[in-house]
Parts: structure tokens; sequence; C-alpha cells
């Protein structure tokens, strides 16, 4: 009986002794294996045997090891690709900061858009010119809509007869100093514009418009032109306008036609005996009278310095001879 007991006790002692052996190279190899799956690479499988739980455990190990080193390489390279990232957004951004700068550096008013009309940038001094206070308040509006949407005598300004959108999409480059812009509080001015296509890799992907305010150039245009046609004193045509007027009303249409010739008799007594300012007066009422006496389509031309010429269209003798009449009338 006591060699049966001992027998059976050693019988367990030996299977306890085998079956550790067998079993803690697989419990080390579930422990690795489950601190891998927690994301830890830093475990490793103890190589105890040469058999094929040894085997399994040292390619187990390898693969970690290529995980490990997969990752610490991929990590290395989102941080060097991070830097880099930083980098080339930090030099953008300083580009675009030095690029506003040069922008708003121009006197000349600036604003760029995408094929849409959108408005993707603009300077200072088209923030000013328009009247806006930021660019925020203009960057993605349509600038037709926005500043371009009617003529200067307030009618409607179609978006498919704008001639900037027009020349951006057929890449063509275009110039006018014949249209208004409309600034935020609703007034408009002249102005003079230049649109070019934006163009990447050939293709155009918006525009640059150039522009500034000619008010004061079309306003001064307006009165060298008004100047050039008519006499300085009375505000009557010249001789210059009455020789153009008269080929353009010596047509059919305004036939008949008359032509009455005046002239002031003793202008000359007049500047002499009380002086040219006296002259003057006399000469500007005698136009006051010859426009009085005239109908609104009759042109009144001063041609000399005493003297004026009446051209009537559509007017035989008749009614000519009663407009001499109620100018003499005029004149008692």
């Amino acid at each position: 009986m006591l060699l049966t007991v001992l027998t059976l006790l050693i019988a367990i002692v030996i299977y306890m002794i085998i079956a550790g052996r067998l079993l803690r190279p697989m419990n080390s190899l579930l422990k690795v294996t489950e601190a891998l799956s927690a994301g830890d690479l830093t475990k490793r499988v103890p190589i105890v045997r040469n058999d094929e739980i040894g085997r399994i455990s040292s390619i187990f190990n390898n693969v970690a090891d290529k995980m490990q080193f997969l990752i610490s390489d991929l990590e290395s390279a989102v941080e060097e690709r991070t830097k880099e990232l930083y980098k080339l957004n930090h030099d953008l951004e300083e580009n675009k900061d030095k690029l506003q700068l040069l922008l708003d550096s121009t006197a000349e008013a600036i604003y760029g858009i995408d094929m849409n009309g959108r408005c993707t940038f603009c300077n200072k001094s088209a923030i000013k010119l328009l009247g806006y206070n930021s660019q925020e308040a203009l960057l993605g509006k349509n600038m037709h809509s926005q500043i371009h949407h009617s003529r200067r005598d307030g009618k409607q300004f179609n978006i498919e007869d704008c001639r900037i959108l027009q020349s951006i999409k057929q890449g063509k480059e275009f110039e006018a100093d014949d249209e208004v812009f409309w600034r935020a509080d609703g007034t408009s001015f002249d102005v003079e514009y230049h649109s070019y296509p934006q163009i990447r890799d050939g293709e155009v992907v918006g525009g640059v418009v150039t522009f500034m305010d000619i008010t004061e150039r079309k306003q001064r245009e307006a009165k060298i032109q008004y100047l050039s046609n008519h006499d300085i004193l009375t505000g009557l045509q010249n001789r210059r306008s009455f020789e153009e007027n008269r080929i353009k009303m010596d047509i059919p249409e305004h036939l008949p036609l008359s032509v009455i010739f005046a002239d002031i008799n003793g202008l000359k007594m007049t500047n002499d005996i009380f002086g040219h300012s006296e002259g003057d007066k006399l000469i500007k009422e005698t136009a006051n009278i010859l426009v009085r006496s005239c109908r609104e389509n009759d042109i009144v031309a001063r041609v000399g310095g005493d003297e004026f010429i009446i051209l009537m269209p559509n007017t035989d003798s008749k009614n000519a001879e009663k407009i001499i009449k109620k100018i003499k009338t005029e004149f008692i």
C-alpha cells in the first residue's frame, strides 16, 4: 500500500513537472499575445524549448519585432511629415501675408473672382473705394451683383452682359472706362477697369480685376467737351458746334429748314463808352432773348463777337417771320 501511494505521488509530481514544462511556454505566449493586442509591442515570448511551441514563439517574436520596427518607422515618418507640412503651411501663410501686404500697398484697387464671379480676395484700395469696412464683407460674394449690377442710369445690368465675366470665361483681357461701379451705400462712380484671366496649368480658373475711380477725370473731360462746343460768356453753341449740328440738321426729315442771322448794333460803342462788362451784359441778355424766343428744337449759336445764328428745322418762312417778330418784340 505504501509503495502504491509513493508511486502515485511520484507520478503526480512527474505529471506536474511535465505539464508545467508543456504549458508554461503556452501561458507565456498567451500573455505576450494579450499584451500585443493591447498595443504593447515591447513584450516577447521567452524561448525555452526547441520544439513546435519554441518555433511558434520565435516566429511570433519576429512578427512583433517587425511590427515594432514598422510602427516606429511610421511614427518617425509621420513626425517628419508633420514638421514638413507645418513648415509648408507657415511658408504659405507668410507668402500670403506678403502678397496681401503687396496688394494693400498699391493705390490701384484690385479684387479676384472665381469662374462663378465670387470674390476670392481684394486689397485695401478696393475696400475703401467701394465703401466697405473689411475684406470679409466682399469675400465669397458675387461681385457683379455686389458692385456691377446696374448701369449709370440705374437700369439693371444683366450678368449675361457683364464684360468682366465674359472676358474671364473667354480667357481674354478686357478694359473699359464707360461703366460704373456701385458702393456699399448705393451710390455709383465712374470707373476704369481692366479684367485679366487667371490661368493655372493652361486652364482659366478665375480672374483679377483692377479698377480706379475716374469720376473727376470724366467731369474734366465733360467740361472740356462743353467748353469746346459752347460759348463761355453765353453758354450758347459756338461756331464749331453750330457747323457740326448744321450738317446733322441739313437732312430731308428737317425740311423746310430756316436760318436767322442776327448781330448786335452798337456793341463796340457800348464797350468803348460803358466798358466791356456792360458790353458782356448786353451780349448775355441778347442770348437770353434769342433762347426765350425760339423753340426747344431750334439751335441758337454765337458765331462771332456780336453775331448769332438760329437754325430752325421744319420751319417755313412764315413761321420764321413769326419768330423774328417775337425777337424784335423782346428787344423793345
